[in-house]
Parts: structure tokens; sequence; C-alpha cells
């Protein structure tokens, strides 16, 4: 890396702590002999069109200082270039920088991702395809790439009605488990149709109440056994049920890791399941009457409305990846 732009997201930088570890980081990149600049993201869907600007003006390195949600919108801006995107983990799950084992903290994050100690690795990407929240009538698709996961269900509308930005710095990951309980608790989990296309090439058909297209090795607690490197999504998923039976899904998924491939199957309540895939084609029910939108999320971002279809991407991104 010879120029390097760091994006920093204000709502998660805000202090004059996390700034001075900002600047800390430029400032180990200059004795490198690297040229630093840094540059606010204007608001979440900005910095796409920001970051598409950065790699036009010659940076070669991107780093994202937030957290995935400020990675996901700068990576639409980045992919399929040759810029390279690094992590300054300042957000509430840092999956990602979770994933490429670095420290929470973010000026040791940056020491492991400093020239020598690190290389590019260009990875495939995830995409979904699906309704704008805009255009519910779908004349207004999009196309997202992402790095963690995508899908539907219950947890997509957490990410819509759960914590604010105040309430997550405040609180961090103890203000998504409450408000998952109250949502829980007050609404019903709501079916959708999925086609599965397998790595063998066939498929099948199931109607589920959660979906996640998975990329990494492991989302927090949860280890749906993805893999950035790999041209597959790991699908996670829950056949359709009611609220008990999706709590003991969810269960099994964060603490015991028994499934419907597995252990779990032939059991009353469901279990996780989990399956290779190369493409999720996921639709609404037609006949079934939804209290609200089917939302669609993308590392963590609401992004649109069923259907959604999701694969793996044309394009890739280079991700810097510690060498340890």
């Amino acid at each position: 890396m010879r120029k390097v732009l760091f994006f920093i997201n204000p709502l998660r930088v805000g202090s004059e702590r996390r700034r001075a570890s900002v600047d800390e980081c430029a400032a180990l990149l200059r004795e490198d002999g690297c040229t630093v600049e840094m540059q606010d993201t204007l608001s979440a869907y900005s910095a796409g069109d920001q970051a598409r600007d950065a790699v036009a003006s010659g940076f070669d390195t991107i780093f994202a200082c937030g957290g995935d949600g400020t990675l996901f919108q700068i990576l639409q801006g980045v992919a399929g270039s040759e810029t390279a995107l690094g992590v300054i983990p300042f957000g509430t799950g840092n999956v990602v920088a979770q994933n490429l084992r670095l420290p929470r903290d973010p000026v040791a994050a940056l020491r492991l991702q400093r020239n020598g100690n690190s290389k590019a690795v260009t990875i495939p990407l995830g995409e979904v395809r699906c309704r704008t929240l805009r255009d519910a009538e779908g004349r207004d698709e999009r196309r997202w790439y992402y790095t963690i996961a995508a899908g539907l269900g219950m947890h997509a509308a957490l990410m819509d009605l759960g914590p604010n930005g105040a309430g997550k710095r405040v609180w961090g990951r103890a203000a998504y488990y409450a408000d998952g309980l109250k949502l829980l608790a007050g609404r019903a989990a709501e079916p959708f149709d999925l086609e599965i296309t397998r790595t063998d090439g066939g498929t099948r058909k199931l109607r589920a109440c959660e979906l996640l297209a998975v990329r990494v090795a492991e989302i927090n607690r949860w280890r749906p056994g993805g893999d950035m490197c790999s041209s597959r999504l790991r699908m996670a998923a829950v056949p359709m049920t009611g609220r008990l039976g999706l709590t003991h899904a969810m269960f099994h998924a964060l603490f015991t890791g028994m499934s419907a491939n597995g252990t779990g199957q032939g059991r009353v309540l469901p279990y996780p399941q989990y399956e290779d895939a190369t493409q999720i084609v996921c639709k609404p029910v037609a006949d079934f009457d939804y209290a609200a939108p089917l939302l669609v999320q993308a590392d963590g971002e609401v992004i649109g409305v069923g259907p959604a279809t999701m694969k793996i991407a044309k394009k890739t991104v280079k991700l810097i990846w510690p060498k340890k």
C-alpha cells in the first residue's frame, strides 16, 4: 500500500479517544512511507459513492473505520476494483474483523495490516438482488455485494426495528439481544419459500422462517461454516415453525451445534439446517397475509424486500489479510 484513505464513520468514531486512535493508525502508515488521507462518510448510503470516487482518484488502499455496516457500504464502491480494503474495527459486532482474527483494539488491528504484516487476498463476494425499500413493486431492483451474510426472517426484522446507533454504542450486543427477545415475544414467525441450488447442481425446495446465506466461518457465537475464499454459500435455515420452534432452533444454533443434518434429525421441534449452495432464490408465500413487508438484510443492513436471489457474485474484492 502506498496511497491510503481512511473512511471514518463519525457515528462510530465520534469521541476524542477514538479519533486519536485513528490518528495513531495513520501515523504508523506514514512511518511506512504511505500517503494517508482521511474522510468522514457523509451518510450511510453515500459511502459507496465516496469509495467509488476514491478508487477513481488512485487510492490503492481504503480502510473502513467503523463497524460491519460501514464496511458493507464502502464495499459497494470498491467491489471489482484493484483497491484493497482494510478494517479498523469500531463497531458492535465486528464480524469481518473477527474472521480475520484482528484484535478489537484499532491500533493493534492496524499493526497486523501494515506492509510486511499482511497480504491482499482476492475473495469472491456474495451477491443479493432484491427490490429496494423505496419500490416494493419491483421496478427498482438492485444488486448488493456482501462479505458476511444475507438473509430474511425475524433477524432481518430485528435489523430494521432494533437498536439505533446510540443504543448500540451504549449497550453493545446486549441491545440486540434485548430487542430480539421483545420482537420474538410480540411477532409471529412468517414463512417464505426457498429454492436451493446445491453445489452438486441439484435443487431442493424448503419453506422456511429464517435464512442466512453465509460467507464467513463464524458470526459471533454462531458457527455456520462459511468461507470467504470459496465460491459457495453456506446456507443456514430454520424450517417454518412457531415462536417456540424458532427459539429452540436458535438456541441450538448458538450453543450446541445440533442441526437437522445430524443428531437433531427427526425431532419434534426444528433444528437449524446447514447446506452448501451456489444459489438461493427466496419468494414470499403467495397466499400468506404478511404483517409487514418481507425484509432482506445483508451484512446487518436492511437493503430491501423479497423476493430475493442470493449467489456468488462475478465481482471480487481485495481484502487485507494478516499473515499471522
